[in-house]
C-alpha cells in the first residue's frame, strides 16, 4: 500500500483518502482488499494489527458471513508492506503553495476577532486540501494565504453577509502552465465598525443594531416611538458607538413611576417606564454627561 508519511492518507486510484493515523489507513486498505464470494450475505471482518517495523504490518483477519443459510467463518493472515510517499496536499503545504490572499480590514478589534474566528473555523472544518500557508495580523487587519481561490471567494462573501461591508477582488499573473495563465487572486474584505447588538447614538437618540445584511443594517430606536429603520452601513461610519450597558438597580416604583440608581453617577433618578412595560431589567447607557435608561 502507498501512504502519505506526513498525514497518513491512503493512495487509491485517482485520489488520496484521509485518515487520522497509520493503523486506520492500513485497516481500510486490508478490508478493501478482501475478496468476498458474491453469494456471501452480511459479510463482516475483524482485524488484529501487529506492527513489525515502521513499514510492515502483520494482520490477522476474522471473516464471517452467510452462504445459502449457513453461517461461515474463516481466519486469514497477511502482511502489508507500506511504501511512503507525500500526498499532493502535504507537498503543497510544505512548499508554501497558495492560490489566493484574503485580506480582512476593519477599524474595530472586536469585529476583526469575530471575522478571524469565522475564517479559522472554516479552514479547520474544510477538506485537507484547503489550508492556510501563512496567516497573521497586519496593520489594520489580518491576512491569510489560502490554498483555494473558490474557498477564499466563498469565505469573503460569507463574511460580507454575516458582518456587512464589501469585498473587492483583484488578480495578478504569476506564470503559465499548459498554455494557460496562472492567476493569484486577492480578496479585500472591508468590514464596518458596527456589529449586531451594538448601541449607537444617532439623531439624539439611542439605537440598537438588530441585523446587518451586506451593506444595509436594521436599527431600532430604544425610546418612544420605538420605530425601526434600514440604513446604509457606510452612513454610520462616524456615528458614536456606546459601551456595553450597565444593569440598573430599581430602588422603588409605583405603577409606571420608578426611582432608579444611576450606575454611572451613583445618584437616584426618577424615570417613567414605557406604557404597558412588563419587563424585568432596566439597563443604562452613557453618552457624554447623559445617562440613558433602556427598558429591557
Amino acid at each position: 500500500m502507498v501512504c502519505c508519511k506526513a498525514c497518513y492518507s491512503l493512495k487509491v486510484p485517482g485520489t488520496w483518502l484521509e485518515f487520522s493515523d497509520l493503523e486506520s489507513s492500513v485497516s481500510h486498505f486490508v478490508r478493501e482488499s478482501i475478496d468476498w464470494n458474491s453469494e456471501i450475505g452480511i459479510p463482516s471482518s475483524s482485524l488484529v494489527l501487529n506492527q513489525l517495523d515502521p513499514q510492515k504490518f502483520r494482520i490477522n483477519i476474522g471473516c464471517e458471513g452467510k452462504y445459502k443459510g449457513l453461517q461461515l467463518d474463516t481466519e486469514l493472515k497477511t502482511e502489508v508492506q507500506i511504501k511512503f510517499q507525500v500526498c499532493q496536499t502535504c507537498s503543497r503545504l510544505a512548499g508554501g503553495y497558495y492560490e489566493a490572499i484574503l485580506q480582512v480590514r476593519t477599524k474595530r478589534k472586536k469585529i476583526l476577532n469575530t471575522a478571524v474566528e469565522i475564517i479559522y473555523d472554516q479552514i479547520e472544518s474544510g477538506p485537507s486540501e484547503f489550508f492556510t500557508t501563512e496567516s497573521g495580523p497586519v496593520r489594520g487587519g489580518y491576512d491569510f494565504q489560502l490554498s483555494s481561490t473558490d474557498k477564499a471567494r466563498s469565505i469573503s462573501r460569507d463574511l460580507m453577509i454575516k458582518l456587512g461591508g464589501h469585498v473587492t477582488e483583484t488578480n495578478t499573473l504569476v506564470g503559465r502552465k499548459d498554455g494557460r495563465d496562472l492567476l493569484r487572486h486577492t480578496f479585500g474584505v472591508r468590514l464596518p465598525s458596527i456589529g449586531v447588538s451594538d448601541y449607537l447614538f444617532l439623531d439624539d437618540k439611542i439605537w440598537k443594531v438588530l441585523r446587518i445584511d451586506r451593506r444595509r443594517t436594521k436599527l431600532i430606536m430604544l425610546s418612544a416611538p420605538f420605530r425601526q429603520k434600514m440604513v446604509e452601513v457606510d452612513t454610520l461610519r462616524n456615528v458614536p458607538l456606546l459601551d456595553s450597558p450597565e444593569e440598573v438597580q430599581v430602588i422603588s416604583h409605583r405603577d409606571s413611576e420608578y426611582l432608579l440608581l444611576d450606575p454611572f453617577t451613583l445618584q437616584t433618578v426618577e424615570a417613567i417606564s414605557p406604557k404597558d412595560w412588563k419587563g424585568d431589567n432596566v439597563l443604562a447607557l452613557r453618552y457624554g454627561v447623559e445617562t440613558y435608561f433602556i427598558w429591557d
